[in-house]
């Protein structure tokens, strides 16, 4: 019996040599740093805006000198349809009731404007006179010889 609990000894004492020598031979794995570059750090470039104030300034100029009457002097051939139609002029054949509107102290009649004529464009029309204007064009009815009343 004495042979069994020496065996019974051992066998507890080799269990915690065992335990006692495999928690030493671990050691906490080191942590991995980074290498340390000499090289700068590159930051991206800010953009600097663009003068977006100075752009819409510039707009604003533009709208104001285009807000004013400007003239047009009538070619050879040409009608208050065509000048309305002009690209430079309205891009919009229907709104010529507006040109002859400002200029009736020189045009009797809508349909006879004659060559070298100077004739107001005005720019600063709101929209319900460029409403009233093409309802105006569109709604004149069959072309007939103006009799001035």
């Amino acid at each position: 019996m004495k042979l069994s609990s020496v065996r019974v000894i051992s066998y507890s004492a080799l269990i915690m040599f065992f335990a006692v020598f495999s928690s030493g031979c671990q050691q906490p794995t080191p942590a991995v740093e980074e290498p340390v570059t000499s090289a700068p750090v590159v930051t991206p470039k800010k953009e600097e805006p663009k003068p977006v104030v100075q752009e819409v300034a510039e707009e604003v100029v533009e709208t104001e000198s285009s807000s004013e009457t400007t003239t047009h002097t009538v070619q050879n051939g040409e009608c208050l349809w065509t000048i309305s139609e002009s690209s430079d002029i309205y891009d919009d054949p229907f709104q010529w009731p507006l040109i002859y509107k400002a200029n009736r102290g020189q045009i009797k009649d809508p349909d006879l404007i004659y060559a070298d004529q100077e004739l107001d464009i005005p720019r600063d029309s709101s929209q319900s006179e460029i409403d009233d204007a093409v309802h105006e064009a569109k709604t004149r009815g069959p072309w007939s010889l103006w009799d001035g009343k």
